[in-house]
């Protein structure tokens, strides 16, 4: 029974091998002729023209813009909501002694020394809001480049005014004491900010 199988299959390769080898040979003996006539084309050569290249450039003035004959509206001003805790209505007067109180060394050399700046204090708005006033004497140095350091509070019954009485002394300014034609500095000056509500 296989030995059936293995010649059938061996004679189905033989008659495919056969088939191949005289395909091949047919192909062969068609590709022997010789070429036909050929017919050649011949690319013209490509010459550009001759061209001068001229550059030119826009030297012409813009125009000048119309004069506007009418000026432009006023532009209103901006409205700004204001919050429900302001001084808005309240009027304060912030009062300083005539001459700051000196209590380190005594007597002036060849300039005095003069407040030039004294910049009011703010008034805070909790004390404000309930009325309340009061007074802050605050102390500090008068450096010799007129400025105003180590600030300290002196004398103060409210605390609530010290820190508004220490942030104005230090943005006060002086025309410094001068000795020997040579500005120093002068310790111990007082100043006392006086919080009060103004009277109706």
């Amino acid at each position: 029974m296989s030995i059936a199988r293995y010649l059938t299959a061996g004679g189905f390769a033989l008659g495919v091998t056969l088939g191949l080898l005289l395909l091949m040979h047919v192909l062969i003996q068609t590709n022997i002729k010789g070429p036909g006539e050929v017919i050649e084309f011949k690319v013209p050569d490509i010459v550009m023209p001759e061209r001068q290249i001229e550059t030119k450039f826009d030297v012409s003035k813009p125009e000048k813009p119309q004069e506007v004959e009418t000026p432009p509206p006023d532009i209103p001003q901006p409205e700004f909501d204001t919050p429900d805790a302001t001084n808005e209505g309240i009027a304060i007067e912030t009062k300083f002694d005539a001459k700051p109180t000196i209590t380190g060394p005594t007597g002036f050399g060849d300039g005095d020394m003069i407040p030039l700046t004294v910049v009011q204090p703010d008034y805070p708005r909790r004390a404000a809001q309930t009325g309340k006033e009061g007074y802050c004497t605050i102390e500090f140095t008068v450096a010799a480049n007129g400025t105003t350091k180590d600030a300290f509070v002196a004398d103060c019954p409210d605390s609530v005014f010290q820190s508004a009485a220490l942030k104005a002394a230090e943005k006060i300014k002086y025309k410094p004491r001068v000795v020997d034609g040579q500005p120093v500095d002068v310790p111990g000056v007082q100043y006392k900010f006086l919080f009060q509500m103004a009277k109706e």
